[in-house]
């Protein structure tokens, strides 16, 4: 009877999870109209917004007619239930740049800081987080780093900044602020957002990579529509492959330098992973390096694979958009597994 029981329970959270999207999808709906697009009755519909609306998931809207027959009750989606805090980092004009983000359950940005940091340190950020949970209390569910860098289980293994490699990071902020932490960093982040929102969803394979100057680069990894990480996060990790001019001595100024070295390390990938095409982000972008880099790599390949490049000075815009999916996506799973933690 238990086990029955949990059962029960359980399809009323995926039935609940079905009317939560397609809630969020529509904005505003009447319980036929969610009955409609989600397959259940209208009084399973009627209990499941019961409860969406006693916990405030799901606001009462307006009386509107419906079809000639008695008018009806709109439900409207509370994008304003959870909040998530992004706070992330790149280089720009040789210095760290910090942001953050509190963006609400539509990906909509409801408050935004930035500030450049001569280093980067474990509490670096709390003059920040302090102020924005006491603010949101226990609306902020969850706080999103991304940050160039590796984290496994936990363990912020390779880092820009020194400071924050080890346990102690992830650890301080779970334990000092009470909600989950996640951690991305900056190229996997951004080939997640240029993936999910940019042009490239007609491609299953995609490899994007960042040369951030006054650090190595590093490469985000899509295949078959799947950031790929490799043992212990490691994929992507470009600056043990050996290249013509080491990326601390490379002159960025130099073309050809930037050429040779972009050239080989192009080959490389092209021969390993030989994506549909790749997105190379950086600030130093002229006609001259782009079109001698294309060249370079067509020669080298010899016919054999077309190496199709992307050339963006944006990489802000699409790490920024790959953060807001990743923190949705984590928040509304946190807010899915809360309701199957009441089931048992």
């Amino acid at each position: 009877m238990k086990n029955m029981k949990a059962d029960t329970l359980l399809m009323k959270e995926i039935n609940k999870n079905n009317v939560r999207k397609q809630l969020k999808l529509m904005g505003k709906a009447t319980k036929p109209e969610l009955a409609a697009k989600t397959g259940l009755s209208v009084v399973t519909v009627n209990a499941l917004l019961e409860e969406l609306v006693k916990n405030g998931e799901i606001k009462k809207g307006e009386n509107v007619p419906s079809n000639g027959g008695r008018p009806s009750l709109q439900y409207i989606f509370n994008e304003d239930y959870r909040y998530a805090v992004i706070i992330y980092g790149h280089q720009k004009k040789d210095q760290n740049l910090i942001r953050l983000l509190v963006i609400n359950l539509l990906g909509q940005c409801v408050e935004r800081k930035e500030k450049y940091f001569a280093k980067v340190e474990v509490n670096s950020f709390d003059f920040w987080l302090s102020e924005i949970f006491e603010k949101y209390g226990k609306k902020a569910g969850l706080i999103a780093f991304g940050l160039p860098g590796e984290e496994v289980d936990g363990m912020i293994t390779i880092n820009d900044y020194p400071n924050i490699v080890g346990r102690e990071f992830m650890e301080h902020y779970r334990n000092t602020y009470g909600v989950p932490v996640i951690f991305e960093n900056d190229i996997n982040a951004a080939v997640i957002g240029y993936y999910s929102y940019g042009i490239s969803r007609e491609a299953d394979h995609m490899v994007g990579i960042y040369f951030p100057r006054i650090y190595n680069p590093g490469a985000g990894i899509i295949i078959n529509g799947e950031i790929y990480r490799g043992v212990h996060n490691f994929a992507g990790e470009l600056s043990r492959i050996p290249v013509a001019y080491s990326w601390k001595e490379l002159d960025y100024a130099n073309v050809y330098q930037v050429i040779k070295s972009m050239g080989q390390l192009l080959v490389i990938c092209s021969c390993v992973l030989a994506p549909d095409f790749f997105v190379l982000y950086g600030d130093f972008w002229t006609e001259e390096i782009k079109s001698g880099l294309k060249e370079a790599v067509e020669n080298s390949l010899q016919g054999q694979y077309e190496a199709k490049l992307v050339f963006s000075d944006d990489l802000e815009k699409d790490f920024e958009q790959g953060m807001i999916k990743l923190a949705l996506d984590e928040l509304e799973k946190q807010i899915r597994k809360e309701g199957e933690e009441r089931c048992f």
